[in-house]
């Protein structure tokens, strides 16, 4: 059959007007219009990004042309003031933004030897783009305090303590390898005397009560069976979704090659769960014991499949069997039907694993103060019940310091403490 032909409603060369068809409205269309200034941290009060202008589409394009005119006046004007109050001794050093290049290079090479995980380039980048986008333009020697400090307080405005922590964060880096590197100019890491805005933590624990809710909640069964295994592993979901039921022949070579180098097999700036699958060493069934290779930290740890957790009656080993569903497949946790992006047998991704117990914890109804507890918070859980059963929580997780281990143990008020009677 021959496809209908479709018009494009866009074809207008109108910026940030965007037409689409909707049979709810009167005359079949809807239009939006997308403001310009959205994430330029110069217009803190640009809050929202679309706006919409109704269904009519000539009155659209009016509002649209003439919305256009006045906001990109506004950044016009913005860019010419940062232009005629830069100070006179601009003449020397270098514009930020050369800079910045310069440190994402550095970066890139921190990467591409393994001295960093791909994420973390990842959160680099993005957040010397942001830095790039507010500051790339003025010179290096003329940034102060008060510039980085407002450049913060943008975010705080919105709410984003914890993106401001980071640019923080990242700006004093970035100040850092510049003296390092002797930039002229630069010779006080004056990112480090702004105040470091707090980050109150606005996400929920999860207690036991409410995970036996969640887990009855799950339609798919290989879904539920990755939060039944994080919580009676403890560990964290790449690992869990990298799990396989036995030792592969090829497991020993991707050791070593990841001891040589972590990103041996990163090619671009980033790297993707399919890169992990390929190459990266996983966890694995062996004499009894689940053989766990922890990815982010390169730590090894074999856990008794006896391992049982008291208040669920089951032990790492029942888990284990209960995830055979498909035994052709070599992944723990697998999918038993093929899907749109994957076929029988494939192993879970974390990102869907994420997704699915956040969909799973909407359907119980359960209401939270805060934000709704993520999948990671399943590994706090299974921390807290193994410590009241005396096991070693800090090798089950992986902690380098005890004190990681008892983050874990601050309940957020999801549920009450006790005292023990002596």
């Amino acid at each position: 059959m021959t496809a209908k032909p479709r018009n494009n409603l866009n074809k207008h060369n109108i910026k940030n007007l965007y037409i689409k068809r909707d049979k709810r409205s009167k005359t079949g269309f809807s239009c939006q219009y997308k403001d310009p200034r959205f994430g330029d941290p110069r217009f803190p009060d640009a809050t929202k990004q679309f706006y919409s202008l109704g269904s009519n589409v000539n009155t659209a394009k009016e509002e649209s042309t003439e919305l256009n005119a006045i906001l990109y006046g506004k950044i016009a004007s913005a860019k010419v003031n940062r232009i005629l109050t830069t100070p006179s001794n601009t003449s020397t050093g270098i514009q930020l933004k050369v800079w910045l290049e310069q440190y994402l290079s550095y970066c890139r090479k921190k990467l591409k030897d393994g001295e960093i995980k791909p994420n973390t380039f990842k959160i680099k980048k993005n957040i010397t783009m942001a830095i790039h986008k507010a500051h790339g333009d003025l010179f290096f020697a003329d940034i102060n305090v008060r510039k980085i400090a407002e450049l913060l307080n943008s975010y705080i405005k919105l709410d984003q303590n914890r993106m401001a922590q980071s640019v923080r964060s990242i700006y004093i880096d970035i100040y850092k390898i510049a003296i390092g590197n002797g930039i002229d100019n630069i010779t006080v890491n004056i990112a480090s005397m702004t105040i470091n805005p707090d980050a109150k933590v606005k996400r929920e624990r999860l207690s036991f009560d409410h995970f036996e809710k969640v887990i009855e909640a799950y339609k798919y069964e290989p879904h539920r069976l990755s939060a039944l295994l994080a919580i009676i592993t403890g560990q964290r979901r790449t690992d869990l979704c990298l799990m396989r039921k036995s030792k592969g022949k090829d497991w020993d070579e991707r050791y070593k090659a990841y001891r040589l180098n972590p990103n041996h097999f990163v090619t671009g700036d980033y790297t993707s769960f399919a890169d992990l699958v390929k190459y990266a060493p996983y966890s694995f069934v062996e004499d009894n014991q689940l053989c766990v290779f922890q990815l982010k930290t390169g730590n090894l740890l074999r856990i008794p499949l006896s391992l049982k957790m008291d208040k669920l009656n089951l032990s790492v080993g029942d888990v284990i069997e209960q995830a055979k569903l498909f035994p052709f497949s070599p992944f723990v946790l697998h999918h038993t039907t093929a899907r749109a992006v994957n076929k029988k047998g494939d192993p879970l991704h974390p990102d869907t694993v994420s997704r699915i117990f956040a969909k799973a914890i909407k359907t119980t109804g359960i209401e939270y103060i805060l934000k709704p507890p993520s999948f990671h918070e399943l590994r706090s859980l299974a921390q807290r019940e193994y410590r009241v059963q005396g096991i070693n929580t800090k090798k089950l997780l992986g902690h380098k310091r005890e004190e990681m281990t008892e983050v874990y143990d601050d309940l957020r008020g999801c549920d009450w403490g006790k005292v023990e009677a002596v």
